[in-house]
């Protein structure tokens, strides 16, 4: 779409799937381990250590049969059978114009099957042959496709086009509708829960050094909160030039609303709250994608000194629902801790929030972010994605606290292998299969 990239010098969605080369081998490891920490509210000043089994029947003998009504029986069967049939559909979403991979659409069959694209666009869900996928990214053409139908390669059209230049009349009057749904939408659904899986991977100089999937119990009203863990497996190899993310899973959530009035100076700024004009300068284009005309709301910080989420909100310019937020937060911090001894340093921290209204509310269906930041001669990298898998999983009781260590609490809570083995909720990228296949062998999950 290019729409939000106008709007902001920084790392596109794209950028997340950029390739990295995973270890070939575990290597050695040293006694020292370093972990970054996510710091809250920190400064360079601060000090901080933070078959379908189906029955064979033989019917070979049919016409032998002394009953019409038991071999009609038999065929209704057949028939039932056939139609019931269980697909396992493994395909790409592209741009239909650019060939280009579309990473994270959504693919919704129902409230209890659905799944996104990896960040290479690749996707995988079973279904029963009857069924009809829904298949959507923002800025596109909706395709619904019957589960027989779908072949290795699912082509959307981005039938975009500007339908004006910027647009200064409107604008307020835009931030101030959205505003308010999100208002009344937030008071009435803000403890509705839904459950998440999550996926991690880090990497050092560009080589795979950690890899997290776990399942989270979360609020899902404007951005996720109050998350709970389900269960867990991950690996960190620990090393001199390798990092422990201790708490980066507080990266997934993104704010972009407060109920609040007035936003203190110690707060980190969100685009929509009632003082929004204040705090941000405000630009609007309109586009549409062949089903409706969507409004893409460029937020930027008045005062670049300040901790402020900024980026592009897209909003349906009928019913005035958040459809999607990309963008990144300022004046982030990370504590890099090696041994006893810690350091604040910046970390770049960019990120996609897409949302769904399939309860009637603007409700968080996936959050893919991206970190980096430099220490010790060393470039240290970790992406994230969240995926909104509704009420599939059993739900558990906690709520993480933002300094918790999420791969101390998995280890405490045990690794269920045969869970894991039936659970692939997201395609894995081929360098996320490559370490997987590495650590697995190894029998590496559960460990430093």
């Amino acid at each position: 779409m290019g729409q939000c990239s106008d709007f902001l010098s920084r790392a596109t969605l794209n950028t997340m799937a950029c390739v990295i080369d995973c270890v070939g081998a575990i290597p050695t490891i040293p006694k020292i381990q370093v972990q970054a920490t996510r710091a809250f509210n920190a400064s360079p000043s601060r000090s901080a250590v933070t078959s379908l089994n189906r029955a064979a029947i033989n019917l070979q003998d049919a016409d032998e049969m002394k009953q019409p009504k038991l071999i009609l029986l038999l065929l209704l069967l057949l028939s039932a059978s056939a139609s019931a049939q269980r697909l396992h559909i493994d395909a790409r979403i592209i741009d239909a114009k650019t060939g280009e991979h579309l990473p994270f659409a959504s693919v919704y069959i129902n409230g209890q099957n659905s799944t996104i694209s990896n960040a290479e666009g690749e996707f995988v869900i079973n279904a029963d042959s009857a069924d009809v996928l829904r298949i959507s990214y923002v800025g596109y053409k909706t395709v619904h496709l019957r589960a027989v139908d779908v072949g290795q390669e699912v082509l959307l059209s981005s039938e975009g086009e500007m339908l004006g230049e910027v647009v200064v009349l409107g604008t307020d009057l835009v931030i101030q509708n959205t505003l308010q749904r999100m208002k009344e939408e937030y008071k009435k659904h803000r403890k509705t829960k839904s459950n998440y899986f999550y996926r991690q991977v880090g990497y050092t100089d560009r080589q795979c050094h950690s890899f997290l999937e776990s399942f989270f119990t979360a609020r899902s009203a404007t951005q996720v909160s109050d998350m709970s863990l389900v269960t867990g497996r991950y690996l960190s190899v620990a090393s001199m030039r390798t990092i422990s993310p201790a708490n980066f899973f507080t990266f997934a959530q993104v704010p972009v609303f407060s109920n609040q009035k007035h936003i203190s100076s110690k707060e980190q700024l969100v685009p929509l709250h009632q003082g929004y004009a204040r705090d941000y300068l405000t630009e609007m284009r309109v586009f549409g994608d062949g089903e409706r005309r969507v409004y893409v709301i460029k937020f930027v910080p008045r005062n670049s000194d300040v901790r402020a989420i900024e980026g592009c909100l897209y909003v349906d310019a009928e019913t005035f629902q958040l459809l999607k937020f990309e963008g990144r937060s300022t004046k982030e911090w990370v504590t890099h801790l090696k041994g006893k001894m810690g350091v604040v340093l910046p970390i770049t921290y960019s990120f996609v929030v897409n949302y769904q209204h399939d309860n009637s509310f603007a409700e968080v269906s996936s959050v893919h972010f991206r970190t980096s930041y430099t220490a010790d001669g060393h470039k240290f990298e970790t992406t994230g994605m969240m995926f909104n898998v509704a009420d599939r999983y059993f739900t558990s009781r906690g709520t993480l606290r933002f300094h918790d260590n999420l791969m101390d609490i998995i280890s405490r809570k045990g690794l269920d292998g045969d869970f894991w083995k039936q659970n692939e909720i997201v395609k894995r990228t081929p360098i996320e299969e490559e370490a997987l296949e590495i650590f697995e062998r190894d029998n590496l999950f559960g460990v430093f």
